[in-house]
């Protein structure tokens, strides 16, 4: 095992080609307490590509789109406490700060390992995947420098991942680094927990073709991002770019079968919203507040799944839990108050390699145009207090965090497992071209018959339960946490599914009438797909 200690510096750089009225500017000197230079140090723009290095004598100019009224700006370098603070546009376009490093960080020894155990293996699948995301992009992106990341379990059971230095993470897909200072890292498997920095630079492309690619791929993750749909709330043109809301007033751990929102709707379990109802603008901070009471649904309706919960809406859906009622967002759609938000569902598989730097703009898209809202309003009031004169510290999982210091991200990726399965069937690589069938073949008592090119499946049994007095004795499908008893729609979600699409199979053989209802007792296929 070799023992090294790692010194690391970011190179910053960023694209000076804004025209004159196009940016703002940051200008200044990185110093000591006893303001001695400090010369390369690190001055960048949360979330950005934008920054950049110190000269010799610790002097440093950042430029800044105009559309980027708000920044957050971070300095840092080796053995130095890391400085942040936030700087408003305003009238002026020239900004002079001059920036004081604190002493005191230790850089801790990082020992490179030249063999990994099952159980770190097993440990860095779970942090990858909290920290990636579990989305199509996913298998694009890697992480350069695993070394310098520590991973333990804490006295719940949930994984925390600490780092001294900035974690590297290249994403082939975009074409792009990101260097993220982690601040904190925390996952059960179900949710994930994680605030840090992000600075973003552009890889070399090595071909026309590539940089094409990189293109199109980015825009795709911008129109189909949380981000963009915060944007479109802000201008009112959700329904142009493709989403559609809905406030869930009853909330279900797992709709049954298939139904309508139509039909959700005559429950009164959802109710129709306007961007009016949820979306206003803070003037006075020049931010928008994002609030509802209930839970709020969202459709990307640009985009269509083969599997159907909603026969009226084919579309995948995301859920937006504000848990303290509302968050902050800046005009360009970042969080800049998550304030405990929950993101379920489609948008709760998105991780860093969905993620695009604040300064990026796709072609069809400007910010610099936003309508102001309710802008003579200089404060927003909801359920008795008033946004702007909240000052406590924000909360998350027992950890207190100043909320100036640390801006987090909550995500719940999965759906919690609300049974344990009896029977898990394991899918290795060579399984890929089976059908969803051969592997249920594999599920001790479950009859897996082939009539005339139909499929029937079964659970052997002597239950006198079985087939419920002569009805259907189709077993029930868990699937994706939807749980459903409709004979014909489990056989055509098995029918219609891809071997290389599930992530996870089993079997509850006799269910349970508490969880699963009457039809418990002919047995529940659980499957859990690669969202």
């Amino acid at each position: 095992m070799k023992k090294l200690i790692w010194f690391f510096v970011f190179i910053l750089s960023f694209d000076t080609s804004f025209s004159q009225n196009n940016y703002w500017q940051i200008s200044g000197k990185v110093v000591e307490r006893n303001q001695t230079p400090i010369p390369f140090a690190n001055v960048f723009i949360n979330n950005t590509r934008i920054g950049t290095t110190t000269d010799v004598n610790g002097n440093y100019t950042i430029k800044i789109p105009n559309n980027i009224q708000k920044a957050d700006l971070i300095a840092s370098f080796i053995s130095y406490e890391r400085y942040r603070t936030t700087i408003i546009k305003g009238i002026s376009t020239q900004h002079n700060l001059t920036i004081v490093l604190q002493n005191g960080v230790e850089l801790n020894e990082v020992k490179v390992i030249a063999q990994h155990d099952r159980e770190w293996r097993r440990k860095w699948k779970l942090f990858s995947r909290g920290l990636l995301g579990e989305s199509n992009f996913f298998k694009d992106c890697k992480i350069l420098n695993p070394e310098v990341i520590k991973l333990d379990y804490n006295n719940k059971k949930k994984l925390i991942a600490t780092a001294d230095e900035p974690i590297m993470i290249q994403n082939d897909a975009f074409g792009l680094k990101i260097a993220f200072q982690m601040e904190k890292f925390e996952t059960d498997g179900e949710q994930t927990y994680l605030a840090g920095f992000k600075f973003f630079t552009n890889l070399d492309s090595v071909s026309a073709e590539q940089s094409k690619k990189w293109a199109k791929n980015r825009e795709k993750a911008y129109n189909d991002s949380f981000r963009n749909f915060l944007v479109s709330l802000a201008q009112r043109k959700l329904k142009e770019n493709g989403f559609a809301i809905f406030k869930i007033l009853r909330p279900k751990t797992m709709y049954y079968g298939r139904t309508s929102v139509a039909s959700e709707i005559s429950y009164g379990a959802l109710a129709e919203c306007t961007p009016e109802e949820i979306c206003k603008y803070d003037a006075e901070n020049g931010q928008y507040i994002l609030q509802s009471d209930f839970p709020i649904m969202v459709f990307s309706t640009n985009r269509y799944v083969p599997i159907r919960i909603f026969a009226d809406y084919p579309h995948p859906y995301s859920i937006i839990d504000l848990v303290r009622i509302y968050a902050a967002f800046t005009e360009n759609g970042w969080l800049s108050k998550p304030n405990g938000i929950l993101i379920k569902g489609y948008w709760g598989a998105e991780g860093m390699a969905n993620l695009l730097p604040d300064d990026y703009a796709p072609q069809t898209q400007t910010f610099d145009t936003l309508p102001p809202l309710e802008s003579n309003t200089s404060k927003i009031a909801f359920k008795g207090f008033e946004v702007d004169s909240i000052k406590s510290e924000v909360k998350i999982q027992g950890t207190n965090f100043n909320k100036k210091e640390v801006a987090e991200i909550t995500e719940e990726r999965t759906i919690p497992q609300i049974v344990s399965n009896d029977i898990t069937v394991k899918i290795s690589e060579s399984d890929q071209n089976l059908t969803v069938f051969d592997l249920l073949r594999r599920i001790p008592g479950l009859m897996v018959i082939n009539v005339q090119g139909q499929y029937q499946i079964h659970f052997r049994s002597t239950n006198t339960n079985l087939g419920g007095g002569g009805g259907s004795i189709t077993p029930a499908l868990l699937f994706d946490g939807n749980f459903i008893d409709d004979e014909s729609t489990v056989m055509n979600i098995l029918n219609n599914l891809n071997v290389r699409d599930i992530k996870s199979l089993g079997a509850v053989k006799y269910g349970n009438s508490a969880a699963f209802g009457a039809r418990g007792a002919n047995g529940t296929i659980v499957i859990v797909t690669n969202k």
